[in-house]
């Protein structure tokens, strides 16, 4: 399916009921390209619960919306007074948060803002960060969600208040992820400069101000950076998303390392360099049983994750993923970001592009 398919053709191939296996992934393609963000590199990808909305924003200040359902885009936001990052899906209509990209000082530049989409109106500011926030998940079931800074904390919100209804130090800029019930959330503290291990911690939403119930370290590549952390909706696994040629999988339950996902190591090093804060270039799929990960070879590499064991016992070893089931060529673009759409059985890729590929045939 070429980049110019018909709408109708992307509708078709995207809406329909198929189970997500190796064959139906090996034969996604670009089905649509999105060039809204005139040339400049996005930093964020994220579907609504409907599966039918996509929104990207970048360092170019914006945050565009796009219609999957139909296969076209739908809004552009203009941010240019604080920027945009992060921007992400609350549960209600078309609203989103995102975080300030501001490059002088200025009042609330560092809130988080809850923009209606629909009508380009701020319904709320969350303030309380002293840094630059660098990354917003919302709870998968609850109008919660919470933010990581550079100030070193980990706050938790309400939607209803602009006040954080929670605070952890951390210590450092960190990662956050909910998993699929909204009960627990996970914080990723990543190596330093001088360091080689980064510490994972996960918290019971109701007691989190008694201390994580599960922390374990993490053996990392020295000064790695963590983008992303991602439950998968199995609730077996934690995918770990880096800036390195190295991912983690890690058991759920034991916060052991099931595997590492290794990349050929690119060329630069840092080819997930960003100005600012990003979000992951891995992801599941929603079935939990395969990770796509992008490479700066302008590939998608898709891993079997399906047979991996839980670690009951001892940790063992971690299994070492160097050959993906199946490779896809991206045409549009190095897969710097990606996101799997919810619903659809489609997925999103940018660079300074979005591309939304789907099964071809």
């Amino acid at each position: 399916m070429s980049v110019n398919a018909v709408n109708s053709k992307f509708i078709a191939s995207s809406s329909s009921t198929v189970q997500v296996t190796e064959k139906v992934l090996a034969s996604c393609r670009p089905a649509k390209l999105f060039d809204y963000h005139q040339g400049a590199t996005i930093s964020s990808l994220d579907f609504d619960d409907s599966g039918q909305y996509l929104i990207s924003s970048g360092i170019d200040k914006s945050i565009q919306l796009y219609d999957c359902h139909k296969g076209v885009h739908k809004g552009d936001i203009q941010s240019q007074k604080y920027g945009a990052h992060s921007a992400r899906f609350t549960h209600s209509d078309l609203n989103c948060l995102y975080a300030s990209t501001p490059t002088e000082p200025q009042e609330n530049e560092h809130a988080i803002r809850y923009l209606s989409l629909s009508n380009n109106q701020y319904l709320r500011y969350f303030k309380g960060h002293k840094r630059q926030v660098s990354s917003i998940e919302v709870n998968p079931i609850h109008d919660t969600f919470i933010s990581s800074s550079f100030d070193g904390t980990v706050k938790l919100w309400d939607l209803k208040s602009s006040s954080p209804t929670g605070n952890i130090e951390v210590g450092q800029n960190s990662v956050v992820g909910f998993d699929p019930q909204g009960v627990v959330f996970a914080i990723g503290k990543y190596p330093g400069a001088e360091s080689s291990t980064g510490i994972l911690s996960i918290y019971d939403l109701k007691s989190f101000d008694k201390g994580p119930f599960l922390q374990v370290e993490i053996p990392t590549l020295q000064g790695q950076l963590w983008n992303s952390i991602e439950f998968s909706n199995n609730g077996k696994h934690i995918l770990i998303s880096t800036d390195s040629c190295q991912h983690y999988i890690v058991d759920s339950f034991s916060g052991h390392v099931q595997a590492i996902i290794q990349l050929a190591s690119p060329t630069p090093n840092k080819w997930m360099s960003f100005k600012y804060p990003y979000t992951g270039c891995c992801t599941f799929s929603p079935c939990g049983k395969f990770v796509l990960a992008g490479s700066p070879k302008s590939v998608v590499h898709i891993f079997d994750i399906s047979n991996l064991k839980s670690a009951k016992g001892a940790p063992t070893d971690p299994v070492i993923l160097t050959n993906s089931i199946t490779k896809l060529n991206s045409t549009t673009g190095i897969p710097k970001i990606l996101a799997f759409n919810p619903k659809l059985l489609t997925f999103a890729t940018a660079d300074t592009t979005v591309t939304l590929w789907s099964p071809s045939g």
